[in-house]
C-alpha cells in the first residue's frame, strides 16, 4: 500500500510538471494532414447527412509551413471538409475533432473567400464555392497530400519574396475538383488553390492537375 502511495504521488508531480500539450501529444497525435480525416469526415457525413455523401473539397486554415494543422488548437487552424450529396443536391461542412468524431464546422464559405485579397482569385474561387452542391472529387482521384503541395509551393522565389515582404504571412490551402485534357481524354482531377496572405494583398497559386508532375499557375494579379 505504501508503495502505491508513493507511485501515485510521483505520477501526480509529473503531471503538474508537464505542458499539457506535451501530454496530450504524448497520448496521441493531435497534429494532422490534410488526407487523414477524410475516411473519417465521410463515415460522420453517411450517418447525419446524407448516405451518398462524397468529399467536394478540402479547406485549410492557416496551415503551417508543414502543411499541418493541430486539432488542439482549433480556433488558430483547422482543415474543413465539404461533403457533397447528389440525393440532396447540397453541401456540408466538417471539422476534426480531437479524440472525437467530426462536427459540422462553424466556418463557411464566406469566411473562406474573405481571406482572399485579391479580386480575381477570390472571384474564380467564388464560382467553384457555387458549383461543389453538384459536383464532387471522385474517390479514385490521386493527389498530393497537404505537406507535398506546401513543399513545392514554399520554395517558389515569389513566394519566398512574398513572405518577406509580408512578415507574418499565413496560409490557407483549397483542394477543388476539376478536370485535366490530354491526349487520352479528359479526366477527373483534384487540384490545390493556395492562398499566401497578409493584412492587404494574397499570393494565390494553382497547383493544377492536382498530381505529382502538376504545374503551378499564378491565379492573384
Amino acid at each position: 500500500m505504501k508503495s502505491q502511495i508513493i507511485i501515485l504521488a510521483l505520477f501526480i508531480i509529473f503531471i503538474s510538471a508537464c505542458n499539457p500539450e506535451d501530454l496530450i501529444s504524448e497520448f496521441g497525435d493531435s497534429v494532422i494532414t490534410a488526407k487523414l480525416k477524410v475516411g473519417d469526415v465521410l463515415n460522420t457525413a453517411k450517418k447525419d447527412f446524407a448516405g451518398d455523401a462524397k468529399l467536394a473539397s478540402i479547406y485549410g486554415l492557416n496551415v503551417s509551413t508543414k502543411g499541418e494543422v493541430d486539432l488542439i488548437k482549433p480556433t488558430e487552424n483547422a482543415f474543413v471538409y465539404v461533403v457533397q450529396s447528389d440525393s440532396a443536391q447540397s453541401n456540408e461542412l466538417y471539422i476534426p475533432v480531437y479524440k472525437n468524431t467530426p462536427v459540422k464546422s462553424p466556418i463557411n464559405f464566406t469566411d473562406m473567400l474573405a481571406l482572399i485579397k485579391d479580386d480575381g482569385a477570390k472571384d474564380i474561387l467564388g464560382e467553384v464555392f457555387n458549383s461543389l452542391s453538384a459536383l464532387h472529387i471522385e474517390g479514385s482521384v490521386s493527389y498530393d497530400d497537404s505537406p507535398e503541395v506546401i513543399d513545392k509551393m514554399i520554395v517558389r522565389s515569389d513566394v519566398s519574396t512574398f513572405r518577406v515582404a509580408n512578415s507574418g504571412s499565413k496560409i490557407d490551402m483549397f483542394l477543388v475538383p476539376s478536370k485535366s485534357i490530354d491526349t487520352t481524354g479528359v479526366t477527373s482531377t483534384a487540384d490545390w488553390i493556395v492562398n499566401f496572405y497578409g493584412d492587404t494583398s494574397s499570393l494565390v497559386l494553382w497547383l493544377h492537375p492536382g498530381t505529382v508532375n502538376g504545374t503551378i499557375d499564378v491565379l492573384s494579379n
